[in-house]
């Protein structure tokens, strides 16, 4: 052969590579869009991951105040019965029994438990239940008189209204 033959060829050799370049480029692209495909769908999962654990720890949460609040309603009588007990029990003898209803309130109230104490204050329909009405020059008219039975909140929310006597004047 001749030399100008080989020259003839080499263009044709050196045509092959840019196809090659190409075809190379194109799963080059390909292969960036997967990737990118692939990372946007990571983000949008480590996302939905990350409002999975938020939305659990809150009801988590739920579940645990539900579970204290029904705990605390139900010791609620209890206070009640020391209350009862400290009536009835008169200096000296009631000492112990004080001593034991001041723990259990400290308890209680560490835990979020919250005393309704009305006495001298506007009635007040959403946290106190009418009992009795009597009179009373010393306060106005729809004030709480007296409490005949606590009322109790847990973490803002009404467990038991206090039960009263409000002054009505008059009457």
């Amino acid at each position: 052969m001749s030399s100008e033959d080989e020259r003839t060829e080499a263009p044709e050799a050196v045509e092959e590579p840019p196809s090659e370049a190409v075809r190379l480029r194109a799963e080059l692209d390909e292969a960036r869009r997967r990737a990118e495909d692939l990372a946007d769908r990571l983000a949008r999962s480590q996302a939905d991951y990350a409002n999975l654990q938020k939305r659990t720890a809150r009801e988590a949460e739920s579940v645990r105040e539900v579970a204290n609040e029904t705990l605390l309603a139900a010791l609620l009588p209890v206070l009640d019965d020391f209350d009862h007990a400290l009536a009835a029990l008169e200096g000296e003898a009631g000492a112990g029994v004080r001593m034991l209803r001041e723990n259990l309130w400290k308890v209680l109230a560490a835990a979020g438990l919250e005393a309704i104490a009305p006495v001298g204050q506007r009635f007040d329909p959403y946290d106190h239940e009418v009992v009795g009405q009597a009179n009373d020059e010393d306060l106005n008219d729809g004030s709480v008189k007296e409490v005949v039975q606590a009322g109790y909140r847990y973490r803002r929310r009404l467990l038991r209204p206090a039960k009263v006597i409000v002054v009505k004047r008059g009457g």
